[in-house]
């Protein structure tokens, strides 16, 4: 049997209501990510969109029906419109929400729902698309306005000193041998320590830069196939690896620039040739979180008025340390 028909009818639906309530919809999508069919649209300034991801699932009840959602894509930005059309071809379109999953049943991978002509009325009355639907919608973007995309930023002369003051350190202190750190383990800790939008579903970047002729990887484990992965299971976090003949500073002020509007940048550098950089950046863009090195104060690190943390404890982390060892 064909769905294409009913499926399409579905969508255009969903589109009309969500236009009626002034929605920006756009459906010719290049490509299908989570469950992805439309997406709807609002314009934050002249650069920068906020979008809700939408699903939209059409169902032609007669007896039964069901539908299934991977619970892989369930989170706050994903959207769930469901349409049914009866046999009198009267329509019906019902929306859920991150939290409307308790009428799901739920399965190791996947929610389910079981719709049955003679009970889906009053079973999904609470889901229908109306105004206060549409309402929570928006106030979906308003609450995205005030959060961002984290970009995490890691001069990598700086972290190789980190990691050798850091292994000197605690080696010495607790007199055992430490293990050598991995990039995607101190990328993951300092996310789930230091970022301040943790349960922001948008996907994070980490950029890696190394100077060619910084032997980093003498005392980092870079593995390339570890570097996509989950955090909490929701959060996707990409790290990219740059290598360079130049001064990697240059590079990682242009990349702040070109990220700050995200609100969220976590540098991890410490060098007296940002400190005027930030210091021109203090009154454009105040959320910016430096990881520097506390256990080793040195005469060349920088001055700055933003807040900081320890880079120390996620590469300890990685290097076998317990928390309280820290």
């Amino acid at each position: 049997m064909d769905n294409k028909p009913i499926e399409e009818l579905g969508e255009s639906f969903i589109k009309s209501r969500l236009l009626k309530f002034d929605f920006d919809t756009h459906s010719e999508l290049s490509y299908d990510k989570d469950g992805t069919d439309l997406i709807i649209t609002q314009k934050v300034d002249n650069t920068t969109l906020s979008y809700i991801k939408i699903q939209s699932k059409a169902r032609k009840l007669n007896k039964s029906t069901s539908v299934r959602i991977p619970k892989s894509y369930v989170n706050e930005n994903f959207v769930l419109f469901i349409y049914i059309i009866d046999h009198e071809k009267k329509e019906y379109l019902y929306c859920f929400f991150e939290d409307d999953y308790t009428i799901f049943k739920e399965k190791e991978n996947e929610y389910v729902l079981n719709i049955s002509y003679s009970t889906f009325a009053k079973k999904l009355s609470n889901h229908t698309f109306d105004k206060s639907k549409a309402d929570r919608l928006k106030a979906l973007f308003e609450k995205f306005k005030k959060k961002s995309f984290t970009t995490l930023i890691i001069d990598g002369v700086f972290l190789k000193e980190s990691i050798l003051e850091t292994n000197k350190f605690y080696s010495e202190y607790w007199k055992r041998k430490l293990k050598k750190p991995k990039l995607h383990e101190i990328v993951k800790s300092i996310i789930i320590k230091y970022n301040r939008f943790e349960q922001n579903q948008n996907d994070i970047a980490c950029y890696l830069y190394i100077s060619n002729h910084n032997d980093l990887v003498n005392v980092l484990d870079i593995d390339n196939k570890q570097n996509s992965f989950l955090v909490n299971n929701k959060i996707s976090v990409k790290i990219f690896v740059s290598y360079s003949n130049e001064l990697v500073c240059f590079q990682i002020m242009d990349d702040i620039n070109r990220f700050k509007k995200s609100n969220n940048l976590i540098l991890v550098a410490n060098d007296i040739a940002y400190e005027r950089f930030l210091k021109d950046l203090e009154n454009e863009d105040k959320e910016i979180l430096i990881m520097r090195l506390k256990i080793n104060e040195r005469p060349n690190e920088m001055f700055v008025n933003y807040k900081w943390g320890d880079i120390s404890y996620p590469i300890g982390l990685s290097m076998g340390l317990e928390p309280f060892e820290l």
